[in-house]
């Protein structure tokens, strides 16, 4: 599969690779580049693989609220917040977020790539009364502007001020040349920026204008690495249907005061009963890189395993994220086994460095 910018990206002489079936641009100069430039100016990455699913009909948010782990009811027009589907095991089906388009009957939900298909199926299935479920992903692109320029970019390509566009906050605005946008200030490089939603036919344009302004083209191997410095977990390395929010650190994204929702039942047994586990974050304290499946060791005991692993081009020091025994406190240290060579790494809480958005 291609986004609608694919042969914008071959043009620009990127790197391609198959990311869960789809042909998407790694690099275009260099991943350190990349993430750097997001870091300190701003990055365009295309994120158009991303799925878009409406929920629509006056028992949207009754549906959506036993679907889903936050408040649907609370939720204000242009609000947007970060949840989650889950089994009735408490496990990750998926992490996504919701958009309140029409308070008490619209919404969208914005659901990674390679979940797509199955949360579609999952919806569907629980849905008994006449909601309306409906996939626009085939006719929507998506675009992160990332990084300390993005408003000034924004003023200058669309002549819109946006300073005052919280976060978690997202407006439509209808444009002559790109067509309606819905822009959301949210994004998942830890950067400041917006995250911008519209038809496959206005893409290429308005992509062509960014980078024309001085946005510097990125692609997912600096995303990654973005979001690994804030600790933001990755679906299917992180967190899948066998860990529950708690585990991965992310309960603020749940609320328990709901009456219902799938999963429920499993969280409160297990935040009576604690955890076994726990994600957290690992710092190298000499040269080495961590990788996906490391094991992490205390004296002679596996204590933990490394989910994900990578260089910071900020701290230019391996970082990772990792599961560790729960008895196992910040502060701590313990080994990496990389190679058979054990590397000393500092057991800390992420972000690793500064510059997150918070939900």
């Amino acid at each position: 599969m291609r986004t609608p910018l694919f042969n914008t990206h071959v043009r620009l002489n990127a790197k391609m690779v198959d990311f869960h079936g789809w042909d998407m641009p790694v690099w275009y100069t260099g991943i350190k580049v990349e993430h750097l430039a997001t870091r300190n100016a701003c990055g365009l990455f295309d994120t158009s693989h991303m799925g878009e699913i409406y929920v629509s009909s006056g028992e949207s948010v009754s549906f959506l609220n036993r679907m889903l782990t936050i408040d649907i009811h609370s939720m204000k027009q242009g609000q947007v917040k970060y949840t989650f589907l889950l089994n009735s095991g408490g496990g990750i089906i998926d992490d996504l977020t919701v958009y309140c388009i029409r308070p008490g009957y619209t919404y969208m939900l914005c659901v990674n790539a390679s979940n797509k298909d199955k949360d579609f199926k999952w919806l569907t299935s629980h849905n008994k009364g006449s909601t309306i479920l409906e996939d626009k992903s085939p006719n929507t692109s998506m675009l992160a502007l990332q990084g300390p320029n993005w408003a000034s970019l924004i003023k200058e390509c669309l002549d819109l001020n946006l300073e005052d566009l919280k976060r978690f906050k997202f407006m439509v605005h209808s444009t002559p040349s790109f067509g309606d946008l819905l822009i959301s200030r949210t994004g998942y490089t830890g950067a400041d920026g917006v995250e911008i939603f519209m038809n496959n036919e206005n893409a290429e344009a308005l992509w062509n204008k960014f980078v024309e302004k001085g946005a510097t083209p990125c692609g997912l191997g600096s995303r990654d690495t973005l979001r690994l410095e804030m600790g933001y977990p990755l679906h299917g390395n992180d967190i899948d249907e066998h860990i529950t929010p708690f585990e991965a650190g992310l309960r603020f994204a749940v609320d328990l005061n709901k009456d219902f929702f799938i999963g429920k039942d499993a969280l409160v047994k297990q935040k009576a009963t604690g955890m076994k586990k726990r994600l957290t974050g690992l710092e190298l304290m000499e040269k080495g890189v961590p990788r996906q499946g490391h094991l992490c060791l205390k004296e002679d005991k596996e204590v933990g395993i490394i989910t994900s692993g990578s260089i910071s081009p900020v701290l230019n020091k391996g970082i990772a994220l990792c599961y560790l025994d729960s008895s196992i406190k910040e502060g701590e240290h313990i080994d990496i086994l990389v190679r058979n060579k054990r590397l000393k790494a500092i057991v800390k809480r992420p972000p690793f460095v500064k510059g997150q958005i918070h939900n």
